[in-house]
């Protein structure tokens, strides 16, 4: 037991160094190997232990960095926050949890935006359904974030918390007409059994973002849940169902990447299975947040 539990936790160094070993192995690995080659193997091994030591001191590992992050212990992140404090909006967002949570819900509001724009004129000019659909997805996305946008600028001078869950229950309701766009994708995906395909190199690489963004929308959906305002929280919530989304494009990209064309009943069940999850969870999200919201509007009218 003492020898598996030396194995398994590390000090974070060693497991970031492990990691940063790991990650290009297997990239090289899987573009440029055969799955028989001494190297693949190795870096399977390898990318599995990463993977393993990663998980079970990834607790331990964020809330080090965080206080790597937020004190002064390294020299690099002591000359970053000299020069922030130097301008008052990047001090601002040094020193703002609500104005980080603003700029980031600005900046996925452009993201957004160009991502419907290249993706809808894409499948305009290509004529193809399947990128259109994409488009409008992120298109409800944006409006969504728009929205919130906007609120968000009138909480500042609104007195009373019915503005914010008002809000916060109307981010619920446009949540459904976000499921309605994900069906359109998921039919797309299943019915003529398409995907982004790309590199391989490029899929894992995406893969990692990917998987980056999913945890950061849960902690933020958990550390913002009760910290912040109810609009900013409603926000998070967006996010998540967004990096859920992306999840799923994902798994598409890499069944038909990986798959090379084989095991076509395969991917249709798989990616049927993960639609029908990503919809009820959106769903969910969207029911909770207009019952949240009523019932709070409802406790406020009557104190």
């Amino acid at each position: 037991m003492r020898k598996l539990k030396a194995l398994l936790f590390l000090p974070y160094k060693l497991i970031l160094l492990i990691d940063v070993i790991a990650a290009p192995l297997i990239v090289y690995a899987l573009s440029s190997l055969s799955e028989t080659h001494p190297i693949s193997l190795a870096a399977y091994l390898i990318s599995a232990y990463a993977l393993t030591v990663t998980a079970v001191n990834f607790k331990g590992i964020v809330r080090r960095l965080r206080e790597l992050a937020k004190g002064d212990e390294l020299a690099l992140v002591r000359g970053v926050k000299a020069l922030m404090r130097r301008n008052r909006y990047t001090a601002r967002y040094l020193e703002s949890r609500e104005f980080r949570a603003e700029t980031a819900l600005y900046a996925g509001l452009c993201f957004d935006l160009l991502y419907a724009a290249v993706k809808g004129g894409s499948g305009l000019y290509y004529h193809s359904a399947w990128l259109i659909s994409i488009g409008i997805y992120y298109l409800v996305f944006a409006m969504i974030r728009f929205f919130l946008t906007r609120r968000v600028r009138k909480s500042r001078t609104a007195s009373d918390k019915q503005h914010e869950w008002r809000t916060y229950r109307t981010c619920g309701v446009m949540l459904f007409a976000m499921n309605i766009t994900m069906g359109g994708m998921a039919v797309q995906m299943v019915k003529q059994n398409k995907a982004n395909q790309y590199s391989q190199t490029l899929v894992i690489l995406s893969a990692a973002y990917t998987f980056y963004i999913f945890t950061l929308a849960i902690v933020n959906v958990v550390h913002f849940h009760r910290k912040i305002s109810v609009i900013l929280s409603a926000s998070k919530a967006v996010a998540f169902v967004g990096a859920v989304m992306s999840m799923y494009s994902l798994q598409t990209s890499m069944l038909a990447t990986f798959s090379n064309g084989a095991d076509d009943d395969f991917r249709r069940t798989a990616n049927s299975m993960t639609g029908i999850a990503v919809a009820a969870i959106t769903l969910t999200a969207a029911v909770y947040m207009i019952v949240k919201g009523t019932l709070a509007l409802r406790r406020s009218e009557k104190e």
